[in-house]
């Protein structure tokens, strides 16, 4: 390929490298062997049986708004991880499930890589840098670890992250209205993915890059200048929400009633860095590395989530990170920082900054993993490494050799002190007779000798290899940073078999085909694969799950009321699960495949009516009536009365009945008769947008039994229908239209402007 060619199209080329790159990473696990499909915790328990529903609905030509299997009924399209209206979720609608995943992942690698090296080409590096910046961006640890637990939402919503510093930056310097508007793209990108612990990180980090330009504004003198830069990044945050809104409002309703909006500070410290994982920055498997399954994994680290402790960036970035504030430019000490806060916050409790936040901060505590903000240090250690690596080649030749004498010294010191450490850490692995021991002192020698190499690697590019052609020491760089964090993070890229849980097919054996009628509670299953069986569930598996379900379904175990009034006629329980006190009337049906299933033979119908209603003037008030022992939900329902209730009940008549005619996702159908008036309860969950009409005329849907359905009844023969009509999702449509279409204005300017001469 001629010289000339490459020069004119250098940074698409080093884009394409690095996309193909991302393909090569993921492998085999883009096309499986048949019957095996990408391993993830959560991949495998909620990704998996949420993308086939949402995916069955697309099919459909519709919207998977209400997915009736789970927690009493679950409002899909809000659930901040699944990404519902994010665009490259609709590209694996007619993808088998065995490589739609590894392609998610492998399109959000490429995006991250990719956009570390504009956004590093942005600041001034060139092209070699901005390389090797953007694929340790893309690669370290805290992307790569990911793949293992099935965190998908969170490498995608990490890989905008260099594409909004990239957007902000550009916009700034344009100092145009589209610009601003053309710039909050990404941003909406990351908002459509919906994963918002991860936004809660990513908008305090970009507002703080562009404060810092405003400053150094403000510095240089132009005062008018910082004040438009902020306002730039007000209207940038701003635009950004609008186009993202059919997404962001749902989301934002959902997380305000999940078990997240409740958590308390000593959970999410629990899960925050402790000082000794510092150490992992430099020895990345010190600790124990990924084998096997979980319950290997975490053999050794009881209560403990060793990926949210991956700190690892590589030892050439790190290499750099120490160089930069006394070798490099001034103004790149602000990644110094950031990246030494981002360590500071995941300390937690032991930061003392993330509890101020925690406590002061408006939604920080949504952000419940204390652990997280380390990926600010994995950033700054990229950005700095593409911003060095050039930087450095280009010293002076006085002053290169002046830090290579420097840096030989440091490497014979370094060199003879892991060396005395690897020797002193194999006499006392010999010396062990524990097999425990042995293996930790193994493990140390191992990262030892890892560590040497690296540092040895890196610090030798920089000393001797000054002076080479720029395409030799970026390909030597790159090489290094390849065989380091791809050789931590093709552990974590592993398959299983494809095949459904034993537990759910013997239930689908065993248990009755009449599905509607009843429903299972499950614990220690893949409790979402029921799906893929019809069975509707109490429960499920989603850490964002809605707190009145998380209570119902707590209650339903252990009171035979409750579990009664939710149709629960069966329990499934699995073998790696303590099953806590259960209430009387739950017997043993079977145990197959290490799986016991319980049966109760009083389940109550999905659909009932009662005569008694005992009025709750909101939903806690609710909740402790439903506590009293003596009441009965057979003939008494606990209702949240909304203003101007009227509702005349009568006793019960004869030949009553209610039944369910149609059940879709998200749309009931019932016949009731009722010889008088009285209380229809529908026993799937209440949720906002959630709309009932008795023959076919509107009437008011109110919490009953604390979470449930209910409306007035009155006396004959009615239909009653239920719709999910999200007036959110309404509002939430119209204000991303609106942005939609002021965004085909500023593209259309900066069309023209493109076109005016220089």
């Amino acid at each position: 390929m001629p010289t000339a060619f490459i020069k004119r199209h250098r940074d698409f080329l080093a884009g394409l490298i690095l996309v193909i790159m991302a393909f090569l990473f993921m492998g085999k696990a883009l096309f499986p062997a048949e019957g095996r499909m990408l391993y993830g915790f959560d991949l495998e328990r909620l990704f998996y049986p949420f993308g086939e529903f949402m995916f069955r609905a697309f099919r459909a030509g519709k919207l998977p708004l209400w997915n009736p299997y789970v927690f009493l009924g679950f409002p899909q399209y809000a659930e901040p991880q699944l990404s519902t209206f994010y665009p490259a979720t609709w590209l694996l609608t007619y993808l088998p499930a065995s490589s739609a995943y590894a392609l998610q992942y492998t399109l959000h690698f490429a995006l991250a890589a990719v956009g570390g090296y504009v956004f590093i080409r942005r600041l001034g590096g060139k092209w070699a840098g901005a390389m090797l910046g953007g694929f340790a961006i893309a690669y370290a640890l805290t992307m790569t670890v990911r793949i293992f637990v099935g965190h998908m939402p969170h490498v995608m919503t990490l890989a905008w992250m260099p594409w909004c510093l990239a957007a902000a930056h550009w916009a700034v310097e344009k100092r145009t209205w589209w610009a601003t508007i053309i710039a909050g793209v990404p941003l909406a990108m990351a908002f459509l993915i919906g994963y918002i612990p991860f936004l809660i990180l990513m908008i305090p980090a970009l507002a703080i890059f562009v404060l810092w330009l405003a400053f150094e504004a403000w510095r240089a003198g132009d005062t008018r200048g910082a004040l438009r830069i902020v306002l730039q990044l007000a209207a940038l945050g701003l635009f950004a929400a609008l186009l993202a809104a059919i997404q962001l409002l749902p989301s934002l309703e959902f997380a305000s009633m999940s078990n997240r909006a409740a958590n308390r500070y000593n959970f999410s410290d629990s899960y925050s860095i402790q000082w000794s994982f510092l150490l992992t920055s430099i020895m990345p498997d010190l600790f124990g590395a990924p084998q096997g399954t979980v319950e290997l994994w975490l053999q050794n680290l009881p209560g403990a989530i060793y990926w949210e402790w991956a700190l690892y960036g590589g030892i050439l970035p790190l290499v750099f990170f120490a160089l930069a504030w006394s070798v490099g430019r001034k103004q790149w000490r602000f990644w110094v920082v950031l990246g030494l806060l981002g360590v500071l916050l995941a300390l937690g409790d032991k930061g003392v900054l993330h509890r101020l936040l925690y406590d002061y901060v408006p939604g920080w505590s949504w952000f419940r993993f204390a652990s997280r903000p380390i990926y600010l240090f994995n950033l700054a250690l990229a950005v700095l490494a593409g911003l060095m690596l050039d930087y450095w080649f280009d010293l002076p030749a006085e002053r290169h050799a002046a830090l290579a004498a420097r840096l030989k010294r440091a490497l014979l010191g370094l060199g003879v002190l892991l060396g005395l450490l690897v020797v002193l850490s194999v006499f006392w692995q010999g010396a062990q007779t524990e097999p425990e021991q042995v293996q930790i002192a193994g493990a140390i020698s191992e990262q030892l000798m890892r560590l040497l190499f690296f540092l040895a690697v890196s610090l030798g590019l920089l000393i001797w290899g000054y002076g080479r052609p720029r395409w030799q020491v970026a390909a030597l760089a790159l090489a290094i940073l390849v065989i380091d964090l791809w050789g931590q993070g093709n552990k974590f890229i592993t398959d299983v078999k494809q095949e459904p849980e034993l537990g759910w097919v013997m239930a689908d054996i065993i248990l009755p085909e009449n599905r509607l009628d009843y429903r299972v509670l499950s614990k220690a299953l893949a409790e979402n694969s029921g799906y893929f069986y019809d069975f509707y569930s109490i429960y499920g598996y989603d850490g964002f799950t809605l707190e009145a379900s998380e209570r119902l379904h707590e209650l339903a175990v252990s009171d035979a009321r409750v579990a009664r009034m939710l149709s629960g006629q069966f329990l499934l329980h699995g073998p790696w699960w303590e099953l806590p006190v259960i209430a009387p009337g739950w017997e043993v049906l079977t145990e197959p495949a290490g799986v016991t299933i319980y049966e109760r033979d009083d389940a109550g119908p999905r659909v009932f009516i009662v005569h008694e209603v005992l009025g709750a003037v909101d939903a806690e008030q609710a909740w402790a009536f439903m506590a009293d022992p003596a009441l009965d939900y057979t003939r008494t329902a606990v209702v949240e009365m909304l203003p101007d209730t009227n509702c005349l009940i009568d006793p019960a008549g004869a030949n009553e009945s209610a039944t369910i005619t149609s059940y879709q996702d998200d749309r009931v159908v019932i016949q009731a008769t009722a010889g008088g008036g009285g209380w229809l309860v529908l026993n799937d969950l209440m949720y906002p947008g959630w709309q009932a009409w008795i023959d076919g005329q509107p009437v008011v849907i109110q919490p009953t039994n604390y979470a449930l359905r209910g409306v007035c009844l009155p006396a004959g023969t009615h239909e009653i229908v239920f719709e999910f009509h999200p007036s959110i999702l309404r509002t939430g449509a119209a204000l991303s239209g609106l942005a939609l279409l002021l965004l085909v204005a500023a593209l259309f300017f900066a069309w023209r402007h493109s076109r005016q001469p220089a």
